[in-house]
């Protein structure tokens, strides 16, 4: 799910898991680099390293000769980062920003056998984690939450691996309102990334095949969940159920956002933005994502 963060892809990613074909664990790239695991919680109440789940899959993992390092921070080897240098890895395997430039370096890159190597890498992990979570949970589909733009793009070279990506976004008053809630940015630096994620998440689809992606807004999941579930489904291609929304009803075992730890599976638009927002800050926004805001289908401004 490439994209700006703070759109309710970790509730999106709850919600799926309660649907009998699919499950989830959050963020496939593992926890930041902040995390304490001496309290950090899974979502099924018990301390990550106590959680029975969490162990059955790193064995699973290690059967399947790929394993995952789960009990470790700062990402998992599911994350693709060839260098510890934020520079150095933006430059190698990040976008660059336009797709004349992407492709240039991809091919000078990707003769390098330690790019290629660490690329393959990752896709035998991911395969891995994801073969892991749906043998446990006998589930067919494995629902990656992740906001890393670049992800699909090397994910879908793997062999093994059908990459679909739902592409959620979110109206960006709404979601600069949220960025700057949670990062404490101010309004033009919030639009600014809402442009840049979205922006960089819409140009990885094509190096997916045709109808491998979906565009999703926010809003409508909020408005109409049930049709946006059948919508995911036929996406899929597993058979349509209904998802129960408000309590949780199944065991969970997800990482990441906080909000992993609340029971509620409530689906509800935050429209704080009407009231925190003025004139000159819709301004704003409007001057900074307005044709890109069009181009990902909202009619605002």
């Amino acid at each position: 799910m490439p994209g700006s963060p703070y759109t309710g892809s970790t509730l999106l990613g709850a919600l799926l898991n309660e649907h009998p074909h699919c499950a989830s664990i959050g963020a496939a790239t593992g926890l930041i680099r902040r995390s304490d695991l001496s309290s950090y919680h899974c979502s099924c109440g018990k301390k990550f390293l106590e959680c029975e789940f969490w162990h059955d899959i790193v064995a699973r993992t290690r059967d399947l000769g790929r394993p995952v390092n789960v009990f470790k921070t700062n990402r998992w080897n599911t994350y693709l980062r060839l260098s510890q240098n934020r520079w150095i890895n933006a430059v190698l395997v990040r976008s660059l920003g336009q797709d004349v430039l992407n492709d240039v370096r991809d091919a000078v890159v990707g003769r390098l056998s330690g790019v290629r190597g660490a690329i393959s890498e990752v896709g035998w992990n991911t395969w891995s984690l994801a073969s892991a979570v749906l043998g446990k949970t006998g589930k067919s589909v494995f629902i990656d939450t992740a906001r890393d733009h670049q992800r699909p793009k090397y994910l879908a070279r793997h062999p093994l691996l059908d990459v679909r990506v739902i592409h959620l976004v979110r109206d960006p008053r709404g979601n600069s309102a949220s960025i700057m809630k949670h990062t404490g940015a101010d309004v033009a630096a919030a639009a600014r990334q809402w442009k840049h994620y979205n922006v960089e998440a819409a140009r990885v689809k094509r190096y997916l095949p045709q109808g491998s992606w979906m565009s999703l807004h926010y809003e409508d999941l909020c408005a109409n969940p049930g049709a946006v579930f059948d919508r995911i489904s036929d996406f899929l291609e597993v058979d349509r159920a209904p998802i129960q929304h408000g309590s949780r009803s199944l065991e969970s075992h997800i990482i990441g956002n906080k909000t992993r730890l609340n029971g509620s599976r409530e689906i509800r638009e935050d429209l704080s933005w009407q009231t925190r927002f003025g004139a000159a800050d819709l301004a704003t926004i409007a001057t900074i994502t307005g044709p890109t805001s069009h181009s990902l289908g909202f009619n605002w401004p």
